[in-house]
């Protein structure tokens, strides 16, 4: 595992903390969401491509004390070589205060649903999620006339029924069996080692934290984390052995009800083929019982 460092002020003020997917789900307003007006897939900015700009001046946008930690020895560190070595530090998401109205918000969200559209090239499927605590989700998707695709993941497991459009069983699988309802920030409250920095890499157009999910099992995830909003703008999920799965990009973040809410989420494969598209144009909210 890894050893907490304390770092500096300016460190913490990089990451506006973190906030949930869609599948990773955040609460809303009860009231109906406006519908996105971008056509699916449409937009400049695209994370799960996997492509990052040939920049060899983006260091210099990284603060000098967030390369190396306090005693120069212990960093954050990953293989792969756009990684930009930091100070192996966790508080700098726990501690961080910008993001706490919305974390206490969603701590009082016991179920939120979710109605868009997947878009599968030049197809459109009416999509349904429906989520609840602890970590409960499940997905319904009209296929055609009579048929449809049912995916859920309760403490009865994950359950999978039909075939979903766009991806394939064994990638919507590992989606289903990754879902958290809260946000990496409240269960780092709860358990300090929940994720592993990995450093920063530079996305198109932006700046991010690297975490790894410490979690063990069938899967894996390392999160991409803007580090000026605090939004997860890319999400790798693979497999116990490291083979990645699946590349799941939100964005169209919006505030909502006082928090950050991204309304679509783009899926890719490990070789930066898009696959799906999803966007949302209403979300329903119920809260826990005071």
């Amino acid at each position: 595992m890894f050893r907490s460092l304390r770092m500096s002020t300016s460190l913490s003020s990089l990451l506006a903390g973190l906030v949930l997917l869609p599948l990773m789900l955040v609460g809303l307003s009860s009231a109906d969401t406006p519908a996105v007006d971008k056509a699916a897939g449409a937009g400049s900015y695209d994370p799960a491509d996997g492509r990052v700009p040939a920049d060899g001046a983006y260091a210099s946008e990284v603060p000098p004390e967030a390369i190396d930690s306090q005693d120069q020895t212990t960093l954050a560190a990953d293989k792969d070589e756009q990684t930009i070595p930091v100070a192996e530090e966790i508080d700098f998401v726990r501690d961080n205060s910008f993001r706490k109205t919305f974390e206490e918000s969603l701590k009082t969200v016991a179920k939120i649903d979710y109605y868009g559209t997947r878009y599968v090239d030049c197809e459109q499927y009416p999509l349904e999620l429906h989520t609840a605590r602890p970590d409960q989700v499940s997905v319904l998707m009209k296929t055609g006339d009579s048929s449809k695709f049912e995916g859920s993941k309760s403490n009865q497991g994950i359950k999978v029924r039909g075939t979903p459009q766009g991806l394939g069983v064994a990638q919507q699988r590992a989606l289903l069996a990754t879902f958290d309802f809260d946000t990496p920030i409240i269960e780092l409250e709860r358990n300090p080692r929940a994720f592993k920095p990995l450093g920063m890499q530079k996305l198109p157009g932006m700046l991010t934290w690297k975490l790894e999910s410490a979690r063990s099992g069938d899967y894996r995830q390392i999160l991409y984390v803007d580090s000026h909003f605090g939004d997860i703008v890319k999400l790798s999920i693979m497999n116990a052995k490291g083979a990645h799965i699946l590349e799941v990009a939100p964005h169209d973040y919006r505030a909502v009800d006082g928090i950050r809410v991204p309304f679509a989420i783009d899926y890719r494969s490990p070789d930066g083929t898009l696959l799906a598209n999803d966007r949302f144009e209403r979300v329903e909210v119920r809260r826990t019982r005071s």
